[in-house]
């Protein structure tokens, strides 16, 4: 009974394979294998999923999502506007890391807090040939979290990969666009955002406390955004992921909603309470396939989504 156990839990062999290395039937390796069980020689315990797999598995079913990663944290850990990232920074990058990216392959950065953050981290992967450009043009803003160029020269440097700057601002002029795109160079690098392989993204949210949060350049008063819940990129949706269109939507140089959703892996960073219903817009939405959360923001997800099935 041990013998077969040990080879068959142990060494993985196949039933036959320990039938022939031991000289018996394989009907007897059954036999044994059910024997070693019945006497507690083999004890095969099954592990209840964590609370954390849990979560993660509910929220990509029920939001339709190709992954999500719920990293465990205390409801205290993170801010109600969701602005302490750190949790989230490493479980990020090991995604970006996982799609095993290429010489060649095209990385499309956002700006905002948790990129920002994700950008500025210790080297950690390694993107060696891998492209790496700004999904929206520049910002005349001091602020960190909306240096889109930046972002990416830090990401770059932090990964090995190479730059493509984008030396535009986030709003232009229809005149200024027309010209813009006539150029050969600066219109091959717009062209990159249709043939990304990944988008690496925040997810912003229009809470009364977050409105005021985001790049001057791009601030839409609340009232000229009716139904909206939150933005990837200053693309707007509602909660069940129709488009917002905002004032003057058309002078945003940056990706569009139909970039965003052919673009294979659009990972999507973001947690705290504000995020919340953004979360599930940005999913219903489509804009976004993989999301890396904490568990209080998860778990305030799927309350929500429970109460709105129950009414």
């Amino acid at each position: 009974m041990y013998a077969a156990a040990r080879l068959y839990y142990q060494d993985e062999l196949s039933q036959q394979q320990i039938a022939d290395r031991l000289g018996i039937s394989r009907t007897t390796v059954s036999r044994l294998l059910q024997m070693a069980r019945d006497n507690h020689i083999v004890r095969i315990q099954v592990v209840e999923p964590t609370d954390v797999v849990t979560l993660s598995d509910e929220l990509a079913q029920t939001l339709g999502l190709t992954r999500v990663v719920v990293v465990e944290a205390s409801a205290s850990r993170g801010s109600s506007t969701g602005e302490t990232a750190e949790h989230l920074i490493e479980p990020a990058l090991r995604e970006l890391a996982a799609l095993q990216l290429t010489k060649g392959n095209i990385v499309g950065v956002s700006w905002g807090n948790a990129v920002q953050r994700i950008a500025s981290a210790p080297a950690q992967i390694d993107l060696t040939g891998v492209e790496l450009i700004p999904v929206i043009g520049g910002m005349d803003e001091t602020d960190p979290r909306f240096q889109t160029n930046e972002i990416v020269r830090l990401l770059a440097e932090h990964t090995n990969a190479n730059v493509n700057f984008l030396h535009l601002p986030a709003r232009v002029s229809p005149e200024l666009r027309m010209t813009l795109l006539q150029d050969g160079a600066i219109a091959a690098r717009l062209a990159m955002w249709d043939r990304l392989d990944v988008a690496l993204v925040g997810i912003g949210s229009i809470k009364p406390y977050e409105i005021d949060a985001g790049p001057t350049l791009l601030r839409f008063d609340r009232e000229h955004l009716p139904g909206a819940v939150g933005d990837i990129a200053s693309r707007y949706f509602g909660f069940e992921g129709d488009p917002v269109i905002a004032p003057e939507e058309d002078s945003i140089l940056g990706i569009t909603r139909a970039q965003l959703k052919k673009t294979p892996s659009v990972i999507a960073v973001g947690a705290g309470q504000a995020k919340v219903e953004a979360i599930v817009g940005a999913a219903r939405a489509r804009m976004i396939n993989i999301l890396v959360t904490d568990s209080p923001t998860a778990t305030a997800v799927i309350k929500l989504l429970r109460t709105q099935r129950t009414a």
